[in-house]
């Protein structure tokens, strides 16, 4: 006999009452003074989508798809952060750059080929981005040239960092109430440039 710890029972809904659906939302809308932690991703509370750096790329773009998410944390052996792929290396002219170099077959590429190496990813520190404001993280995304940005903050016991959080172009986008492309790609950061004005 099945024990229930509270029993639910089928709710009767009235066949006339109407019903809508939650709309698909990243967050609250926000202004570009509003705290930089707003628009951050704390992965406290959110499990980053990680694989490891010798997975084949077709298998990072199946995790992706699968996870709903354009950005995998890309780590190493023991655990450790080694860098970081999108969907747009995947999708973009890496790829093919690589295939050509290395004169290896694209479905022979790993996702070590065409990730963002730790060495290229410029952190924030959690110290600094507690400071900043949402502006603040868009002026230096658009600086550096970055639709991603990890935070990083340090251990306790001083032995080194852990990746605390990820800042999106596409999030902040989207959490300012601005339109984004139909691929969910900002292409740029020219969208941003009248309300930085």
């Amino acid at each position: 006999m099945t024990t229930y710890a509270y029993k639910l029972d089928i709710f009767a809904l009235d066949p006339a009452a109407p019903v809508t659906i939650i709309p698909h939302f990243h967050g609250e809308v926000i202004s570009l003074a509003d705290p930089a932690l707003t628009v951050m991703t704390d992965l406290k509370r959110i499990r980053v989508v990680s694989i490891d750096a010798n997975s084949s790329m077709y298998v990072a773009e199946q995790l992706m798809k699968h996870a709903g998410v354009r950005l995998l944390v890309v780590v190493d052996n023991n655990d450790r952060l080694a860098g970081l792929l999108t969907m747009r290396d995947i999708m973009g002219e890496k790829p093919m750059h690589i295939v050509t170099r290395e004169k290896i077959r694209r479905q022979d590429l790993l996702v070590a080929h065409i990730m963002t190496p730790r060495s290229l990813l410029d952190p924030f520190n959690l110290r600094d981005v507690q400071h900043a404001t949402v502006k603040d993280v868009v002026l230096k995304m658009r600086e550096l040239g970055r639709q991603h940005v990890i935070v990083v903050e340090e251990r306790e016991d001083g032995g080194g960092y852990f990746v605390r959080g990820i800042f999106s172009i596409t999030q902040i986008a989207r959490q300012l109430g601005m339109d984004i492309p139909a691929d969910g790609q900002v292409q740029s950061f020219a969208e941003f440039e009248q309300i930085l004005a």
